[in-house]
């Protein structure tokens, strides 16, 4: 863990980040690999001539993507905010973007003031696969989404959400407060699954949606959820699915 030192010459940025994860290896900086901080990380010594510690809201796992990834980090110089959005810009990939740049409060830290985060996930309902949405979302052969959508209201609240997060996460504390939990139509045959929370656990809501898709084939019921949660057990609820149609949509601070 890192601790970030506020000086009365610093100003701190808060910026709003959109990336497509399919070609990185997650967020977080990782030896060896191409990730979104690193190349964030990257982009920034190249505006300021100098190595800063950008601190996001969350570590995305590899192939996820954000609509709006919040993040920030520490200068020692005051900025325009639309010129640094441009200059950020220019160093960055196609497949990443800043979008919005803000001069924060002293206090604020991307990933301990945020109060909210809601993730989508997207699929499509066929037995044949689409390429144009395969690009975003995952290939669903057969589901019945009314029992799905009836699946949701078991997800909501405070609970101890064991059953759905990967077995080497290394967390001891799996309490979290989920607000919603719904799927809606998009268009056609393609749905997404919305889901927001204070928090999440490794690889949480892939496994949730991968229950879901369990309750979607018939394979348990919409009450099953309530009892998979009960059980504090991983194999009780439904397998990983790819990180393809998951999206950090926004991260909430108020």
């Amino acid at each position: 863990m890192y601790t970030i030192c506020y000086t009365k010459s610093m100003n701190n940025y808060k910026i709003t980040v959109q990336y497509n994860g399919k070609n990185y290896s997650g967020w977080q900086i990782q030896d060896g690999k191409d990730t979104i901080e690193g190349r964030l990380s990257i982009a920034i010594k190249a505006v300021t001539g100098k190595d800063i510690k950008v601190v996001g809201s969350g570590r995305t796992d590899a192939g996820v993507s954000a609509i709006a990834q919040v993040a920030n980090f520490l200068l020692d110089a005051d900025w325009d905010c639309q010129k640094l959005i441009k200059a950020i810009n220019a160093h960055l990939p196609n497949d990443i973007a800043v979008l919005d740049v803000q001069l924060a409060e002293e206090d604020f830290n991307a990933r301990f003031s945020a109060k909210t985060k809601t993730y989508n996930y997207y699929f499509y309902v066929s037995s044949e696969r689409n390429p144009i949405l395969d690009q975003f979302a995952l290939q669903v052969k057969y589901a019945e989404i009314f029992n799905m959508q009836s699946a949701c209201k078991y997800l909501i609240g405070t609970k101890d959400y064991k059953s759905f997060v990967a077995r080497n996460s290394g967390k001891t504390d799996f309490t979290r407060t989920i607000y919603s939990a719904e799927i809606n139509q998009v268009k056609d045959n393609l749905y997404v699954f919305e889901i927001c929370g204070n928090g999440f656990l490794y690889n949480m809501v892939r496994i949730i949606m991968g229950t879901l898709i369990s309750v979607g084939e018939g394979k348990i019921t919409p009450i099953d959820i309530q009892n998979i949660i009960k059980s504090k057990d991983r194999t009780k609820a439904g397998k990983t699915v790819p990180a393809v149609g998951l999206m950090l949509k926004c991260v909430s601070y108020k």
